[in-house]
Order: structure tokens, then sequence, then C-alpha cells
């Protein structure tokens, strides 16, 4: 029974971390114009990223922790599919593992060393902009 409830669980975070990336992504795209605005430069995606206000952060700081919704939908799939293929739901669990911590690191950059990086931007002098466009590399 203890495996059943696991299960469930797993498949909660599943469903639950579906919902909530689409909540975040929606806020993300209608605020920030998020992915698009992945392909911008310095001067475009900075403030923008500011603009998005303490509100904004908190949605990357949310959307960078969510990843880790993988890891008991890793374990739930674990004990859901463990009889056909023991050693390869091991592996899978392995990789739900590494793939959410990498993702949310990945993300989080936003909220934290890129919130940073525009708050720097906002109050750079001009020279200061173009210096640090220069050193970036093409």
């Amino acid at each position: 029974m203890r495996n059943v409830t696991i299960v469930r669980v797993g498949g909660a975070f599943l469903i639950g971390g579906a919902v909530a990336f689409m909540g975040v992504f929606a806020f993300l795209a209608a605020r920030f114009n998020y992915p698009q605005v992945l392909g911008g430069n310095a001067a475009q995606v900075l403030p923008g990223l500011l603009a998005t206000g303490m509100t904004g952060r908190a949605v990357w700081a949310i959307y960078g922790f969510l990843p880790l919704i993988w890891i008991p939908a890793g374990v739930g799939a674990f004990h859901a599919l463990r009889g056909v293929r023991e050693g390869s739901m091991r592996l899978a669990m392995l990789f739900a593992l590494v793939s959410s911590v990498s993702m949310m690191l990945g993300l989080l950059r936003w909220p934290s060393i890129h919130w940073t990086l525009a708050q720097a931007y906002a109050v750079g002098s001009e020279a200061d902009r173009l210096r640090s466009v220069s050193l970036s590399p093409a």
C-alpha cells in the first residue's frame, strides 16, 4: 500500500508542477516577453528585468525552484514502474535528480546574478555600459 501512496504523490507533483510551470511562464511571457527576450542585448534585457519589480523577482525565484518538483515525480515513477525494469528506473530516478538540480541552478541565476547585473547596469554610466558590452564575447 505504501508504494501506491508514493506513486500518487509523484503523480500529484507532476500535475501540480505542470500547472505551476504554466502559471509562472505565462507571467514571465506577459511581463518580461520571455523567452523571446533571451535573444536581446543587455540594453534591452536588464532594464526589462528590473521593470518586473520585486514581484517579478519573486516569480523568477519560484520558477527557479519549480524543477525540484521532478524529484518526487521521479521517485513516484520509479515505484510505479520498477517491477518492469528496476535498473532502468533507478537510472531514470538519478537523471530526474541531476536534471532538476541543473535546471534549478540555471533558472536561479535570474533572480540572483542577473538581478544584480541589472541593478549595476541601471546605475552605471554610459561609458561603463559600453565597456561591459565591448568586453562581452562575440
